[in-house]
């Protein structure tokens, strides 16, 4: 296939960057630490206490201890030998209410996406942790708490041969599992952000025994068949053979030099960066997002990953349907393909009741086409007005628009699935000579009418209180 003009421009551009990171490696380590402790010194005194030690802060532990919060660190083996790291929050002593919740990041993130807001209560684990939850964190293999593997170094090129359909594979129920085994619960609570969504449907859609393991999901900013890309030049290219992504990028971690310039650029210059091509991918200007928020998350909002997995979304964006990775190369002679690639089979598998928390601007998430590709009578939606796909877990109003409805959703099933306990349990089983006849299950109890459940469902916390007037000390 010849290049065109516009794919040259962008290999030539993305070569420039890596010789400039190149030529910046060669200066001494000592030099780049003065200039950046002269940076982070200038940067300090326009910010409080608080979001100075979230944005300095190096590790998931560092966050949390910001607010007296403990994390304890667990190993998981997976079936293909990566080692992946789960964060967990353990409760309480005597405030554990029974209810394990396990979460899941997105595309180029770690489990600290989900702890560096600023006020705490914006902070979904923590709120969980105080209303007495058992709550993982998990981490994709090859970001920065899993990058070990038994028998492949990180530098290797099979280390990072994997995509979206390992995540699923492996890294979503091997961690799940891992989750039950350790606290010894039926079921968790399964809770996605972005590509971790994706992650989980792709999952549930490929192991009934996952389903059984799991009580009910929440798709935080979901994504599954993105429509298009903002920038059309972007869009095409991204639709265009994987050879071109390869070409850029190689073969192994998508965008290794992220992580330098994010520690030796000025925080307003790189947060600059992550705006510009946020909006120029996307179109988000992320306007619920404030300026003191932005300077601590975007400080972690890269993790590496495999260029394979961005691949992958490429793949399904051009095809438009949330397929399995195809190995091939030949995306643009589809006519001539004597055979198809498997889609996720996510209308018909999934089991699990779901809720879906989505921005009304967020250009990520094709809500009709999502539902349409799930089963309609286990899933809720909930669109919040004005906001795009980062201000669900990063905006200012987090706590009302999004973890209370996520409370709200948890408390609603768990009281639905005790009242159907409770009257089906005199009922005796219906014996019948036709091995497809329908048997009755608490999976069959999800209520139909959404509008008259769920939505209008008065949670004695959620209804009551303001989650930022709890005591959360």
């Amino acid at each position: 296939m010849r290049i065109s003009v516009t794919e040259s421009a962008v290999i030539c551009l993305v070569y420039l960057e890596t010789f400039l990171a190149l030529l910046l490696r060669l200066i001494p380590q000592k030099i780049i630490r003065v200039v950046t402790w002269i940076v982070n010194k200038l940067e300090a005194s326009a910010e409080t206490p608080t979001e100075l030690k979230l944005r300095l802060a190096p590790t998931i532990h560092d966050m949390c201890q910001v607010f007296g919060i403990e994390v304890e660190d667990h190993l998981v083996r997976t079936e293909d030998d990566y080692i992946l790291t789960l964060h967990r929050i353990p409760p309480k002593a005597g405030r554990f209410n029974g209810k394990v919740v396990y979460l899941h990041h997105g595309l180029l993130m770690c489990s600290d996406v989900w702890v560096c807001n600023i006020s705490r209560n914006n902070n979904l684990p923590f709120v969980l942790h105080d209303l007495g939850f058992d709550v993982w964190m998990g981490n994709n293999r090859g970001n920065k708490y899993s990058t070990a593997h038994l028998t492949r170094m990180p530098k290797s090129r099979k280390f990072w041969d994997f995509s979206i359909d390992e995540f699923a594979f492996f890294d979503v129920p091997n961690s799940v599992e891992f989750v039950l085994r350790r606290t010894k619960v039926p079921q968790v609570i399964c809770i996605g952000f972005s590509q971790g969504s994706a992650q989980m449907f792709a999952a549930f859609s490929l192991s009934e025994e996952l389903n059984r393991k799991v009580s009910q999901f929440i798709a935080i900013s979901p994504a599954m068949t993105p429509r298009r890309l903002h920038n059309r030049i972007v869009d095409k290219l991204a639709k265009s053979s994987p050879r071109l992504m390869y070409l850029l990028f190689g073969r192994r971690i998508l965008l290794p030099t992220a992580v330098m310039w994010q520690k030796t650029l000025h925080p307003k210059i790189f947060n600059w960066m992550i705006e510009f091509g946020n909006r120029q991918l996307f179109n988000w200007k992320s306007r619920n997002i404030s300026h003191a928020q932005k300077m601590v998350s975007y400080s972690k909002l890269y993790s590496t990953t495999s260029v394979k997995s961005v691949v992958h979304w490429f793949q399904i964006l051009h095809a438009q349907k949330f397929q399995m990775f195809e190995e091939s190369d030949g995306l643009i002679n589809t006519l001539q393909k004597p055979y198809r690639i498997a889609s996720f089979p996510t209308r018909t598998n999934i089991q699990i009741p779901i809720l879906l928390i989505y921005g009304g601007n967020d250009s990520l998430v094709d809500i009709e086409v999502m539902k349409e590709n799930l089963p309609k009578k286990r899933v809720f939606d909930i669109e919040v007005e004005n906001h795009e796909h980062l201000d669900l877990i990063w905006g200012e109003n987090v706590d009302s628009l999004v973890i209370a409805n996520v409370i709200k959703f948890i408390d609603f099933f768990d009281r639905s699935s005790s009242l159907l306990e409770s009257s089906t349990s005199d009922i005796p089983k219906i014996k019948d000579d036709d091995d497809d006849a329908e048997t009755l299950s608490l999976r069959d109890g999800v209520p139909s009418s959404r509008e008259d459940t769920f939505q209008n469902y008065e949670h004695p916390v959620t209804n009551n209180m303001v989650l930022t007037d709890f005591d959360l000390s």
